[in-house]
């Protein structure tokens, strides 16, 4: 799994773009970016259409990356979590 603080630094230093660049496309300020690539925040779901267009992502992959680590974070440690998946899926699917 994408660990998006230090994948966005990563991909931030590659492109040589500023704190300032990145925090911009996102809708943020920099404090906040800075925390999301220090991993102190977490990266928010609604800052994912800027972040595929600023470093040419596709939309969909980091999506699923980012659920991903929201539910590991979140969820990770629960006992039932697979079950309550799968609850979840077979509810939606109907």
């Amino acid at each position: 799994p994408i660990e998006f603080g230090s994948y966005i630094h990563g991909l931030r230093k590659e492109k040589k773009y500023s704190l300032k660049i990145v925090a911009d496309k996102l809708g943020i300020d920099i404090s906040l970016l800075s925390k999301i690539e220090n991993g102190e925040r977490q990266l928010q779901s609604h800052m994912l259409n800027g972040l595929s267009e600023l470093f040419d992502l596709d939309y969909k992959e980091i999506q699923i990356q980012l659920l991903n680590q929201k539910i590991e974070n979140e969820y990770g440690d629960e006992p039932y979590i697979h079950e309550a998946l799968q609850l979840y899926l077979t509810k939606k699917d109907k």
